[in-house]
C-alpha cells in the first residue's frame, strides 16, 4: 500500500520541508495539495510533482483518493482542520503544536478515535536516532535513575508585523508554542509525564506581545527536573540536550551524542537528514499495522498541558501542577 497524501496549507514549512521528504519516503505519495490561491496553488504543484491541488480545504479533504491529510495551517485552524479531515475518513499528521488548549486537543483525538482514523503530531525530534539512543540508554537503566535533564533550541527567528506567529489570538503564545514545543516534547518523550510547572518568559528585545524567550522547569511525575529553553532573538543559538543520572550522562550538541557511564565515554555520530522522511516512513508502518505511533495525537495533548501550565505559571508568578 502507497498512503496518498493530501497536505492542506502547502506554503511555509511544507513548502520549505515536509512535501520533499514526502516525495522521497517510501510507500508515500504527495499526491494533492492545497493553499487558499490558485495560482500559487498550481506553482506549488508543478515545483513539487503533486498531480491535483486546490484552493480551498473542504475540496482536498473531499477528495476520495486522499488516504491521508498532512495539516500545515496556523495553529488556531489546526483544531477545526483535524476533525474535518477526520470526518471525511482521513487519517491525519497535524504539525505542532497540536491546538491552541487541551480543549481543543482532545477534540481532535475523540474525532479521530470516532472516525478510526490515525492522528500523529509533527514531533520531529523523537525521529532522529540520537533521541531515540538516548530512550534506549535510559530505558536499559544504563545511567541509573534520572536526576537532570536540560534542553534548548535557540536562533533568530524574525516574523513580519501582521504575522499570525506575532499574534496571541493565533499563534497561541511565541516561542514556547514553536520552539518550545519540541523540546519540552523531547522531554515529555524521554522522562513521561509533568507533575509540576513554573516558567518565565520575556519579550524584551523586540517587543513583540508573544514572548521571543522562554524558561520552562519542570518536575516529572517520576521524579526527574527539567529544563526546557528557547528563544527567537539568539543567533549563536542551536540545540542542546544534556541527562544527568545516578550512574552517568548523556548529552547532544551538533551531530554528537556524548554517553559517559561512570569513568568510561564514548561517543556516538549520526547525521540525520530531513526527518520528516522517517516520519513518514513510520506513519506507513503504523497504518500497516506493524509499529505503534511514535508522536500520537495523546503526546500533542500533553505537550500543550504543560505548555498551557507554563503560561499560567508567568500569569500568576507561581507553581503549577498539572
Amino acid at each position: 500500500m502507497t498512503i496518498k497524501w493530501g497536505v492542506v496549507g502547502a506554503s511555509g514549512i511544507a513548502h520549505r520541508r515536509t512535501m520533499s521528504a514526502l516525495n522521497e519516503a517510501q510507500n508515500n505519495e504527495l499526491y494533492a495539495l492545497m493553499v487558499r490561491d490558485m495560482d500559487r496553488a498550481k506553482k506549488l504543484a508543478q515545483e513539487h510533482g503533486a498531480p491535483v491541488y486546490y484552493d480551498s480545504v473542504d475540496a482536498i479533504l473531499s477528495d476520495p483518493d486522499i488516504d491521508a491529510a498532512y495539516i500545515a495551517t496556523p495553529v488556531y485552524l489546526h483544531c477545526d482542520h483535524v476533525i474535518q479531515a477526520a470526518e471525511k475518513g482521513k487519517h491525519v499528521l497535524c504539525e505542532k503544536p497540536m491546538a491552541m488548549n487541551v480543549k481543543e486537543c482532545q477534540s481532535m483525538i475523540d474525532a479521530c478515535r470516532d472516525k478510526d482514523v490515525q492522528l500523529h503530531i509533527c514531533f520531529l525530534m523523537r525521529y532522529h536516532p540520537h533521541y531515540q539512543r538516548i530512550r534506549q540508554i535510559i530505558a536499559h537503566g544504563e545511567i541509573g535513575q534520572v536526576i537532570d535533564a536540560r534542553s534548548s533550541l535557540m536562533k533568530w527567528y524574525s516574523i513580519d508585523q501582521g504575522g499570525w506567529r506575532r499574534d496571541p489570538a493565533r499563534a497561541g503564545g511565541g516561542v514556547l508554542m514553536d520552539l518550545g514545543s519540541h523540546i519540552i516534547d523531547l522531554l515529555s518523550y524521554i522522562l513521561g509525564e509533568a507533575s509540576q510547572v513554573t516558567a518565565f518568559t520575556d519579550s524584551r528585545i523586540n517587543g513583540w506581545k508573544v514572548e521571543e524567550t522562554g524558561t520552562v522547569m519542570i518536575k516529572m511525575k517520576g521524579g526527574a527536573h527539567a529544563t526546557a529553553f528557547s528563544s527567537f532573538v539568539t543567533p549563536q543559538g542551536g540545540t542542546i540536550m544534556e541527562i544527568y543520572g545516578s550512574k552517568g550522562s548523556l548529552a547532544v550538541s551538533g551531530g554528537k551524542l556524548n554517553i559517559t557511564i561512570g569513568d568510561k565515554k564514548r561517543e556516538e555520530q549520526s547525521s540525520a537528514g530531513n526527518l520528516y522522511k522517517p516520519l513518514f516512513e513510520h506513519f506507513h508502518k503504523c497504518l500497516q499495522g506493524e509499529a505503534e505511533p511514535i508522536s500520537p495525537g495523546t503526546a500533542g495533548l500533553e505537550n500543550i498541558r504543560i505548555i498551557t501550565s507554563a503560561y499560567e505559571s508567568v500569569r500568576t508568578n507561581s507553581t503549577i501542577s498539572c
